[in-house]
């Protein structure tokens, strides 16, 4: 009998929740032993490693079977992004797998030989590194929701950064999207200023359903002016994507941050659902350079000078490290820097001086213990530590970038 294959969660999913294909009408021959559905898992684009992969289960009475092929495809993705930005944004084929799986089935005949059968090839779906909650998984399933529903057929970018967040004129702000659909799009980003002009940035750009994608969205690093003709400031940019004057994604707010903070500190993180978020860190900073080394013990001789030691060092290196302080954030910021805390993936970006040579340094965000928010004070903000994502024997000379 042929199997019938359904893939759970639809066309994308993301990686670190369960990836579930269902597969029934399995029936073992008359006279046969040890019948078992197979699930081969087959990499079309060929971004995973070491597949074709193959699963094996003992259907249940009703000759069903469940696969969770998540172990399968939580492969490490090399993430890109765009810095300096430049323009509305790119496209990336690379940060998502396309997956096609393939049931068959397998016994024992009554001559005690094995015999296999396999039945066709599905659609690519794809899927996406990230993962939500078990909390938020529970809650959509009770909804009767999915990763693909709630974000992607809604037309949500894909980030849990809250509405209104506030940002800074040199932020590279940044949001990404999944289309659910081939399409001629326009992105647009629409600069509102106090005095309650505005000035609207528009890009066409194709969407294709094999693409994820990376937009720009700080309206003054689009060319549109921090403060306009008229002296006034910039108060907030809203950011959406259209197709024939209707939004095919959420509109999303940025409000700018015109608190003086004499050295913005911005750090870039792989988030949960696939995209790469930016944050604004506007407190102090403290710069630190933590050492480690070895030594051993060189007895002396008659010929040692006062220049000769005994305790020689073997080994040394440094890895600098950093502790920013967040500044005021709202209460759904912070929430939201939950996410920063749980990456796997950062990026800060460092500067030699204030607001000269920046350049991107790999990060890692260092374990703690942090209070989001002190409910009685009602001012909210935490100290993040931070480390480069390098050790090294040898300096950085700061004058060469």
């Amino acid at each position: 009998m042929a199997i019938t294959v359904n893939i759970l969660g639809e066309d994308v999913q993301l990686s670190g929740n369960p990836v579930e294909i269902e597969c029934t009408g399995g029936s073992a021959p008359a006279n046969s032993k040890n019948y078992q559905i197979l699930l081969k898992i087959i990499s079309e684009d060929g971004k995973l490693e070491k597949f074709p992969k193959t699963a094996v289960v003992t259907p249940n009475a009703a000759g069903e079977a469940l696969f969770d092929i998540s172990g399968y495809v939580d492969q490490p993705v090399k993430l890109a992004f765009q810095y300096p930005p430049s323009g509305a944004g790119t496209s990336y084929t690379t940060q998502a797998f396309n997956v096609q799986v393939q049931a068959g089935e397998t016994w024992m005949d009554e001559d005690g030989i094995t015999q296999t059968t396999w039945g066709s090839i599905s659609d690519v779906f794809q899927i996406l590194k990230g993962g939500v909650s078990q909390l938020q998984l529970n809650m959509m399933r009770d909804a009767s929701s999915n990763f693909y529903q709630f974000y992607l057929a809604n037309g949500k970018w894909l980030t849990a950064r809250p509405w209104g967040d506030f940002v800074h004129t040199a932020q590279p702000v940044k949001l990404w999207f999944m289309p659910i659909a081939n399409a001629s799009a326009t992105f647009k980003v629409n600069a509102m200023y106090m005095d309650g002009s505005e000035d609207l940035y528009s890009s066409a750009i194709s969407l294709n359903t094999n693409n994820l994608y990376e937009f720009n969205c700080n309206a003054v690093l689009l060319g549109k002016d921090a403060i306009n003709g008229d002296g006034s400031k910039m108060s907030f940019f809203d950011v959406w994507l259209e197709v024939g004057g209707s939004l095919i994604s959420d509109k999303r707010r940025f409000t700018v941050d015109w608190k003086y903070c004499e050295r913005p500190n911005f750090l870039l993180f792989a988030n949960s659902l696939g995209g790469i978020d930016d944050v604004y860190l506007s407190g102090y900073i403290q710069d630190k350079f933590n050492v480690e080394g070895s030594t051993a013990f060189k007895r002396g001789t008659r010929t040692d000078t006062v220049k000769d030691p005994t305790i020689i060092v073997t080994n040394r290196q440094g890895q600098n490290r950093w502790t920013v302080n967040t500044g005021y954030k709202s209460l759904t910021t912070m929430q939201y820097l939950r996410d920063l805390l749980v990456s796997k993936q950062a990026w800060y970006v460092y500067t030699n001086v204030v607001g000269a040579n920046p350049r991107i340094v790999p990060i890692v965000v260092e374990n703690a213990d942090l209070v989001l928010a002190n409910r009685i004070e009602d001012l909210w903000d935490m100290e993040i530590t931070f480390s480069e994502a390098h050790t090294s024997n040898f300096t950085f000379d700061n004058r060469s970038f």
